[in-house]
């Protein structure tokens, strides 16, 4: 594997490249080395050999990371699961998968039948012999998408690599690069932002066992953190604990938000500490980084309601409803190219998207300067009185408003205009005051016809809302 920790121990061996928050493990390159080794021993022991398959369901830990570098010793794939996921799609997602050994800590051993726990694993005596040869992908990752069950995407050694590249040259990685990651490791962002970019570059990853904000801020402050990138309900936790006044961020170069959209005032109080708070965009199959707005640009603030540009090694293009590419200025669906995207999604008929770019689904919109912002899903648009509603526009501009914590929008039937949104809110603000703050900065076909108050909103594994959740409870 070119990402290999054997030949990064041999440059950078005392250098420390992990930390275990959950342990208070500290291992140099040298140490992780070993114990990639180890793991790959003990995958071994265990019946896996070249070109099998591993799944995970744990929370974030050094060991986590050794699977993944053990297993490609091995010349296997790991496939992390999310423990936040219903039992029925934890199952759907193992008989897709189709592993040989599924290794899970003992709070998440019921989520899947023949499981190993983690403790027993590494209780496991290594074979000697352990390396082995394969084809295989390293890595298979479940989308974290909003609505049904997620697709397992194969991730490659060249998607590993050229993510690795992209954002040591774009951001500037190297062996003084500290990131705590705040994201899990079933998540493509837990991995690629910036875990496996870092330890690329001959940096330092903190590692929580879960996201707590109070240890995040913590650890930010303990270690040094130079980059963050995180989703906009984490970065809101953090902002929310008592401790984030006093927690020293001087080291902190620029925070990025992606995953979703990340209003303005989640990024307020980060900018009022001093800090660079930018948007970037990607997704699983993209490698997952595709667009961002450079922290370096003197627009950068100006401009942080958009998701920037494409990065060095990715190509970026918006198609109308034909798929015919749209020039200059406009909006239509994002697709994307490169190195860093994916071939397919396992569960595809023949594992390959069709041709070279990637549709995303998603819909975005390309300004004069060729900054893009994401306005919507396609398959989350519902027609108003002949106009295209997009959920997320009407979320964003209402999620602004002071004291609203967070929102979701459906559509119900309605007589006159066949469908209209349905705010659903989280936040003490009174019903009437919202609705003049929708009808002065949204157009008549967005405002909400009627708003619904509750105590949460519905989310996904990855921290997402959940979209089949909130139609189901919201919708009609």
């Amino acid at each position: 594997m070119t990402l290999s920790i054997e030949r990064r121990a041999a440059h950078w061996g005392d250098r420390t490249a992990v930390v275990d928050v959950g342990t208070g493990e500290s291992l140099s390159y040298a140490a992780l080395a070993e114990r990639v080794e180890a793991t790959a021993g003990r995958l071994a022991a265990h019946d896996v050999d070249p070109g099998d398959r591993v799944a995970i369901l744990a929370e974030n830990s050094a060991n986590y990371l050794s699977l993944l570098f053990g297993a490609r010793r091995r010349g296997a794939t790991l496939a992390p699961v999310s423990q936040r996921l219903a039992p029925e799609t934890v199952s759907t997602l193992l008989d897709r998968i189709e592993p040989t050994l599924v290794i899970a800590d003992a709070a998440f051993g019921d989520l899947a039948a023949e499981t190993l726990t983690l403790a027993e694993f590494l209780d496991t005596e290594p074979d000697a012999d352990a390396a082995g040869e394969s084809d295989a992908e390293p890595l298979f990752l479940h989308t974290g998408g909003t609505t049904g069950v997620p697709k397992v995407v194969p991730i490659s050694e060249r998607q590993l690599e050229w993510n690795a590249i992209t954002e040591g040259v774009a951001w500037g990685l190297d062996d003084e690069t500290v990131t705590v990651s705040l994201l899990p490791l079933f998540h493509t962002g837990g991995w690629n932002l910036l875990t496996l970019p870092t330890l690329y570059a001959g940096g330092t990853v903190v590692v929580m066992p879960a996201f707590d904000p109070g240890t995040a801020l913590d650890c930010i402050e303990e270690y040094g953190a130079t980059q963050l990138f995180a989703v906009a309900a984490i970065y809101r936790a953090m902002a929310d604990h008592p401790a984030f006044e006093e927690t020293d961020v001087s080291t902190v170069d620029w925070v990025m938000s992606g995953g979703g959209p990340c209003p303005e005032a989640v990024m307020e109080p980060y900018r009022d500490r001093g800090l660079t708070f930018v948007q970037g965009y990607g997704l699983t199959e993209g490698g997952p980084n595709n667009l961002y707005l450079s922290p370096e640009r003197a627009d950068a603030e100006a401009k942080s309601d958009r998701v920037g540009r494409p990065f060095p090694d990715c190509e970026a293009r918006i198609v109308d409803g034909d798929g015919t590419p749209i020039e200059g200025e406009g909006t239509g669906e994002l697709e994307l190219a490169g190195p860093v995207t994916a071939d397919g999604y396992l569960e595809t008929e023949d594992g390959t998207f069709d041709g070279r770019w990637v549709s995303t689904g998603d819909v975005a919109n390309r300004d004069a300067e060729g900054d893009y912002a994401i306005v919507g899903r396609t398959d989350n648009m519902f027609v108003s009185g002949g106009e295209n509603v997009y959920p997320e526009e009407i979320e964003d501009t209402l999620d602004e408003y002071p004291d609203v914590d967070g929102v979701g929008v459906v559509a119900v039937p309605h007589d006159r205009w066949g469908q209209v949104p349905r705010a659903v809110v989280v936040g003490d603000v009174a019903e009437a005051t919202l609705d003049d703050y929708a009808r002065e900065h949204l157009a008549d076909f967005q405002v909400p016809e009627e708003y619904v108050f509750v105590d949460a909103l519905p989310e996904t594994g990855a921290g997402k809302l959940d979209r089949d959740a909130l139609r189901a409870e919201h919708g009609q």
